[in-house]
């Protein structure tokens, strides 16, 4: 019961953390006309959340391994209370980015610390992975029925209402951790890595806005040429400094075992994919389609009823055959369901965009659940809050990627669904390159397995 218990408490938290990603697409028109922003602004009430917590989740993990991962939960779930409350209250941009801000600090805490408490507490592998499907299946519902939850909201409350939300939500699970979570630590497998910390968090941000500057200024703006090619000196200065540090928050030899890295790669794609065309899918749907921002929600519901009922079928499916299967499957779904998206325009049949829909949700539940459980398997248990920062971190960097990049090629064109198109022909072949990276690393798995089985 109390593991039960504990197992909740950490899935209501993940979800009020992660719906947060996705509640905001559909309230992004009423924002923009709240706070008075642009595509731009809109872009940055995106990713100053996913910038925050793909750079800082990594530091997260490795906090609670040495503090205590009980604490850092606390404090982690408190803080997005209080940035949920200043997002609610905020009547300008800044103000809201603040909130976002501190919104993306919290979930940073919060996301890789649930998989580690999960780890330690579900001690048997075979247990262990049916738990974190469970919870997967959570986190994935949590990011896919924000448009839904978001509409209602709105619609009755105005847009305010999906940062309220998250406050009585978040007492539950604070009172929760409180009441049920054992405290745990492996400090000697944890270290602090201020350098690494800085570099990774500026080269992520000047990545961003080079990139959402790019898309208004065009391929020649200066400013936006200069912004990635300081990110790019930033990101070789953050590798450096973490293969040059002792005991780095980012263990970059990790990825020198193929499986790792081709894991990580696959969950990178995975936010840069499905997750942030779907962020600009609900703005279309209101901006082209004049949907309400209750029709766009429930516009969605296929694709939200596709990830939550397939994601523990999911973790069944890697419990018995592992997890390049399911992978395959996924992006398989990715590429096609994405691609349809060129098809979308403002008369189109919702039948097709239902069908595009279902397809990517499918592809959000066969690719979660197998690129954590494979990440955490590649590791001993004690680095299990580095392991499963790592993944969380790749899949936010390729959403914060993604939502700064598409956006981009969205605002570089005159019409916003010539735009879109665009977007989802290059999000759909990112998918097939990693489906076609996927089976070669599987076929050379295989052989070198052959190999050695010969003694050759």
């Amino acid at each position: 019961m109390r593991k039960t218990m504990i197992l909740t408490t950490v899935s209501v938290a993940t979800f009020m953390s992660l719906v947060n990603i996705s509640i905001v697409t559909v309230a992004l028109p009423s924002i923009q006309k709240g706070v008075h922003t642009d595509l731009a602004g809109l872009q940055w009430v995106v990713n100053a959340f996913t910038i925050c917590l793909s750079a800082l989740t990594l530091t997260g993990g490795s906090l609670g391994d040495r503090y205590g991962r009980r604490r850092l939960f606390v404090i982690g779930v408190a803080g997005f209370i209080v940035g949920s409350v200043i997002c609610a209250l905020s009547s300008d941009l800044p103000t809201l980015l603040g909130g976002r801000f501190v919104q993306g600090v919290a979930a940073a805490v919060i996301t890789p610390g649930a998989l580690s408490i999960i780890t330690q507490t579900f001690t048997d592998p075979a247990e262990r992975a049916r738990k974190i499907g469970a919870w997967a299946s959570v986190a994935a519902v949590g990011l896919v029925v924000g448009p839904v939850l978001g509409g209602v909201l709105i619609a009755g409350y105005g847009w305010a209402s999906i940062f309220w939300i998250s406050v009585p939500i978040g007492v539950i699970a604070l009172v929760g951790t409180v009441a049920t979570i054992p405290e745990s630590s492996d400090p000697r497998h944890a270290a602090l890595d201020p350098v690494g910390q800085v570099l990774g968090v500026a080269a992520l941000a000047t990545l961003s806005y080079g990139l959402i500057r790019w898309g208004r200024g065009g391929l020649g703006d200066a400013v936006s040429l200069a912004s990635l090619a300081l990110a790019a000196v930033l990101l070789v200065g953050f590798v450096l400094a973490e293969l040059r540090h002792p005991r780095p928050m980012l263990p970059v030899r990790m990825f020198a075992d193929r499986h790792f890295a081709t894991v990580n790669l696959a969950s990178a794609a995975l936010g840069f994919g499905p997750y942030a065309v779907y962020t600009f899918l609900s703005v279309f749907m209101q901006q082209t389609q004049h949907l309400s921002a209750l029709w766009a929600g429930i516009a969605l519901v296929p694709l939200s009823l596709a990830t939550a009922t397939l994601a523990p079928v999911a973790g069944r499916w890697v419990n018995r055959s592992g997890p390049y299967a399911p992978l395959y499957a996924g992006f398989g779904c990715a590429a096609v369901g994405i691609a349809a998206v060129a098809l979308l325009r403002a008369d189109t049949p919702y039948g097709i965009t239902a069908a595009a829909l279902v397809l990517i949700g499918t592809a959000m539940a066969f690719t979660m659940t197998p690129t954590t459980n494979a990440a955490l398997s590649a590791v001993p248990r004690e680095r299990s809050g580095v392991a499963s920062a790592i993944v969380n971190t790749t899949r936010q960097t390729g959403l914060t990627v993604g939502v700064a990049l598409l956006g981009a090629v969205i605002a570089g064109h005159d019409s916003a669904t010539t735009g879109l198109h665009v977007a989802a022909i290059i999000a759909a072949a990112t998918a097939v390159i990693v489906l076609a990276l996927l089976v070669v690393n599987r076929a050379a798995s295989v052989k070198a397995a052959a190999l050695a089985s010969t003694g050759r």
